[in-house]
Order: C-alpha cells, then structure tokens, then sequence
C-alpha cells in the first residue's frame, strides 16, 4: 500500500508539465491555411456587402434609377480536415423590391482524394467557363455577360451535386473535371387544362404543342438532372505572362421540361492571356464563346453568345477595363443582343472597393443606355479580391 500511494504521487506530480508541454506545443503549431491562431475547429467569418446604382433609358427596366444595397454575403470557411475543407456562403439579395434569403454555396472540398484526384460536393457554382465559378462581387465587372444570362439565367448555372476532378501526370497544367447535379430551372406557369394546338416543325411535320403563356421576364436555364464537364491547361509564353485555354459542356434539360420537350446543351470555350509586366500593373485578355443546342417541339434551335474583355490593372488602385458582348436569346422566337461596355474600378483597400461601368447595347432594333456604380466592402478573408 505504501508503494502504490507512492506511485500515484508522483504520477501526479509529473502528469502537469506534460499537459502543459503539450498545450504549448499546439499554441506553436502553425495553423493551416484559411485559419487564424490556435486551432479551435472555428471557421474563418467574412461579411461581404454590395451598394449598386442603376440608371438606364429601358422603360421596362424596373430597377433602374435606383441605388440601393443589393447583396449581404456571409462566409463560413475552414479545414476540417488537413486535406478536407468546408465553405458555406449565405446571402440576402434584393429581387423584385424584396429581399430574399438563399444559400449561395455549401460545399465540402476534397483536396486529395488519390495522386492528383480531388472533388466538391454540395450545392455549388459549376465550374463552367471562366465566370460563372466567381461570386458577383470578386468579377471585374458589374453586369453579367448577355451570354450566361441568357443560357443560364441571372444566377447563373449553379447545382446540387458533386464533381471530380484529376491532374495529369504531365511536364505542364492539364486538368479534366465531370459533374452530376440537380438544378432548379425556371417554369412558366401552366393552368391545370392544358389546351394544345397544332404548329408545324421545320420539317414540315404537325405536332401538338401546350398552350402556355410565359411571363415576358421568363428566364431559360438549364433543369433537373444536369451533367458537365470541363478541361483546362495553362502554359507560361514569357516568364510574366500566362496564357489558358479551357473547354465545357452541359447536358440536361430546359427549364419548361414539364411541360413539353426541352432537352438542352451548352459547349463552350475560353481563352485567357495575362501580362503583369511590373509588380502592380497587369493586362487581362478574357474570352468565351458558348453554344446552346435545344430541341423543343418546334424543331431544334441553335443559339450561341460570347463576349471578348479586355482589363488594365494601372497601379494597386486603378483599373480601367472594356467589354463587347454578343448573344442570341434561347427561343424559338429569335433575337439578338449586341453590346459595348467602359469599365473602371478604384481599389480603396483590399476588400473593398468601387466600380463604374457604362454600356451601349441593341436589343433587335432597340438601342438602350445604362450605367452602374458600384461600391462593395468587407471584412474577413472571402472579402478579399485574391480569395
């Protein structure tokens, strides 16, 4: 007995240092990119705010003349794991007067699931093209390209679901990604009895087609189960200079599927060059060009859309930027949408800065100016334009 009161004693007397070792070994610890401190399991926290103003000689532009706080973004993002990551970002937007609430993003990331093979799952901006991954507030521009508007609807292409993701084994960049997501489209309404009528194809043949009427802001998107796929590389031409060249697709529906035939596709391409001939200033040359293949009742329809940006980082503050757009809309009733774009931002920090765009476009025959200003601020590391 004398022996054992011993023992537990001294096992007393040396357990504390060792806790104490050990709790200054994890304050010392180097925390993992994305997480500041000690390690706690505490996600990084960021508030993105956006003030827009609209002008414009639209009559049927129901936000024009207006300056109002158009977005609140909040993001929750972290490891969970050392090569495993968690981003979640919820957002009040202003629509139709009101704000709303939604979930912009919740995903999972995982970094390396095998030798060069990664993966997302969760609800996700689909990685297609250059500017549909990129939230609103992190573009070098205010409006969005007619292009992904027009083929993807104002939101842009954003799924449910999940991707992989594989680095070749090469001497250069070579990346292949494939998704599978679920994707609410946009519905027209539909009375319970559906009256049909009789059109002819451009083939030549009679088919019934339902009687709907859409509501003149009816937006196309892709719906439903919805699969892509993008492959991309990069090469360095000069040591200041990058070029990228990617590739994408996406398979699905159109969003009046219920309704009728609508199967739809979207192959696009994109080109990007980048020159930063001194530390601050940089020249970007953005493309993308983006073809819609949908078969309805009609027939099918061939539509496409692009747009061509031209940036000049000037200095850590200014940026001065151009913009031309083309774009046919996704209807059996064609039109075309042509516009020019004069873009330049003040970088007031980091996180925060303003922008001021003008643009000329022609909707069929119709000739529209408008113009924007734009201040967007923040806090936390997502705030950042590098994030």
């Amino acid at each position: 007995m004398k022996h054992m009161f011993s023992f537990i004693v001294c096992f007393c007397l040396l357990v504390p240092p060792v806790v104490v070792a050990e709790t200054n070994i994890m304050e010392s610890a180097t925390p993992l990119p994305g997480m500041r401190g000690t390690p706690l399991n505490l996600p990084d926290i960021s508030v993105v705010g956006v003030l827009d103003g609209h002008v414009s000689d639209d009559k049927t532009d129901s936000a024009k003349d207006r300056l109002e706080l158009s977005d609140v973004e909040t993001a929750f993002q972290g490891y969970i794991y050392p090569e495993m990551r968690a981003d979640v970002f919820l957002a009040i937007h202003r629509h139709d007067g009101e704000y709303e609430a939604e979930i912009c993003e919740a995903k999972a990331s995982f970094l390396h699931l095998a030798d060069g093979l990664g993966g997302e799952a969760g609800k996700i901006h689909v990685n297609f093209g250059k500017l549909n991954r990129i939230h609103e507030h992190h573009r070098p521009m205010i409006d969005q390209p007619l292009v992904l508007t027009n083929f993807f609807g104002d939101h842009g292409l954003v799924g449910q679901g999940g991707t992989l993701n594989y680095l070749m084994p090469l001497p250069f960049f070579l990346q292949f990604e494939g998704g599978a997501w679920r994707v609410a489209g946009h519905h027209p309404h539909v009375s319970e009895d559906v009256e049909t009528t009789q059109v002819t194809d451009v083939n030549g043949n009679v088919v019934d087609v339902a009687i709907y009427e859409e509501e003149p802001c009816t937006e196309f998107s892709l719906a439903d189960e919805v699969y892509t796929g993008r492959a991309k590389t990069s090469f360095a031409p000069t040591a200041k200079s990058e070029l990228e060249i990617g590739g994408s697709i996406a398979q699905g529906r159109g969003g009046h599927y219920e309704e009728h035939l609508d199967k739809a596709q979207v192959v696009g391409a994109d080109m990007t060059f980048r020159f930063w001939p001194t530390a601050y200033r940089r020249w970007t040359f953005q493309n993308e060009w983006m073809h819609l293949r949908r078969e309805v009742p009609v027939g099918i329809l061939h539509r496409q859309g692009g747009y061509s940006f031209l940036q000049c980082r000037l200095n850590k503050y200014w940026d001065v930027g151009a913009r031309f757009d083309y774009a046919d809309n996704a209807f059996p009733d064609k039109v075309i949408e042509r516009s020019g774009s004069a873009i330049v931002g003040y970088h007031l920090t980091e996180t925060s800065d303003l922008r001021i765009q003008a643009k000329r476009r022609r909707v069929g025959d119709d000739d529209i100016s408008e113009g924007w200003v734009r201040m967007t601020f923040g806090i936390g590391p997502h705030s950042h334009e590098l994030e």
